[in-house]
């Protein structure tokens, strides 16, 4: 048996046992439904899981592959009538195989690139600003204020890839037209840990966590906000069960506070004629339970039209771009994405919004790629950028 001094998953066979093998998680699996191999589905990882905690097998590298090839979307929980806590027991064995160093050593390119650069695609953490420079009358430094009611941590993916800039520049601008007292961490704010806790490298995350409290401290913030769902659910469910330093501040995804911006009368949406749907992002929705906020936001600007997704709020079909699963099979990743635009194009929406800068990506990148098979373009939207073209309509 795997034996590590703590997390590993013999601390949780009663929820392990707890699982009939039902096999109602396989309709909803999303890795599943792409390999039809019964080892990648929850049943048949959780028969794994049971046989490495008796010492049945041994971990393997073929086996670390199988456990890690999961998008942590937590479908399978929604559906399982026993209530298994299948994602804890996942991130559990995961952290078992780290212990054993039977785990896709791509894993290790990814803590080395968090260890040294403090982010997940650098090796430096400086340029975290560099998304600013473009935006008009904004000059960087003034957004490192010393003292700020509110931080806006922006994450990694929206500070460092192209693709993403539009939604921190969106952000920036909404606040600015709120006149909201808020900063910027920039350079010294740091990745929020969480690819190193999905991985099972949970000791690197925690020094993390401890890092990123003390910096909003030192800024005197009563709120932090993140437009990140990941970055949201790792500070807000993650962080108080694994760091030291106290929060003694509110956790907010950008999606609550622009909605009481709205409903204080700091923002005010003009009209938009647009049809759109909305995809629920996994960690904001499932891991989070946050489902309407983001809708009412949307609903706040008049004349649009909200068409829902046949799968939509807790029964939401992941678009692939968690759980570190595109480092593990890009090409898998891939496919799964590819259904989600099937079901987006089935809306008849001219724009699909999500608020998560990766569920953007995802979806955007299969779009353009399926471009020709589909009957008219869809674009894809952050919510804060379909807010911002609604308050920028008339000009304020």
């Amino acid at each position: 048996m795997i034996k590590i001094e703590k997390g590993n998953i013999t601390n949780k066979v009663d929820e392990l046992f707890n699982c009939s093998r039902c096999g109602s998680c396989l309709a909803v699996c999303p890795v599943y439904r792409k390999t039809l191999n019964e080892s990648f589905s929850p049943r048949g990882k959780l028969s794994l899981i049971e046989a490495l905690s008796k010492g049945v097998i041994e971990p393997t590298e073929r086996l670390s592959d199988i456990l890690y090839t999961c998008t942590l979307c937590n479908y399978c929980y929604v559906e399982c009538p026993s209530g298994v806590l299948i994602k804890d027991l996942f991130e559990a064995v995961r952290l078992d195989l780290i212990g054993s160093k039977k785990y896709p050593k791509i894993l290790d390119l990814l803590k080395e690139k968090i260890s040294n650069g403090k982010n997940v695609t650098f090796d430096s953490n400086e340029g975290r600003l560099d998304w600013v420079k473009q935006l008009p009358g904004v000059n960087p430094e003034d957004l490192l204020k010393e003292n700020a009611e509110v931080i806006y941590f922006v994450g990694c993916v929206s500070s460092f890839s192209p693709r993403a800039f539009s939604i921190p520049r969106s952000i920036i601008k909404l606040l600015k037209y709120a006149k909201a007292d808020f900063g910027l961490l920039g350079e010294e704010e740091w990745c929020c840990g969480f690819p190193l806790l999905s991985a099972g490298m949970h000791g690197e995350a925690e020094e993390i966590a401890d890092y990123n409290i003390k910096k909003i401290k030192q800024k005197g913030a009563k709120k932090i906000i993140t437009s990140c769902p990941t970055c949201y659910h790792t500070w807000k469910h993650e962080y108080p069960k694994i760091a030291s330093e106290k929060i003694d501040f509110k956790i907010m995804h950008v999606s609550e506070y622009l909605m009481a911006l709205i409903d204080d009368g700091k923002l005010k949406p003009s009209p938009l004629d647009l049809t759109v749907t909305y995809h629920d992002p996994c960690d904001l929705g499932r891991n989070s339970g946050i489902y309407e906020i983001p809708r009412e936001v949307i609903k706040s600007i008049p004349n649009i039209k909200l068409n829902e997704m046949e799968q939509n709020r807790e029964q939401a079909n992941c678009c692939g771009g968690g759980g570190n699963l595109e480092s593990i099979n890009e090409e898998l990743a891939a496919s799964i994405a590819s259904d989600k635009v099937e079901e987006i194009e089935k809306t008849g929406a001219d724009v699909v919004i999500s608020a998560c800068q990766q569920c953007e990506r995802t979806i955007h990148t299969q779009l353009r790629k399926k471009k020709k098979e589909l009957k008219k373009k869809v674009k894809t939207w952050d919510l804060t950028e379909l807010l911002l073209k609604s308050i920028e309509a008339k000009g304020e």
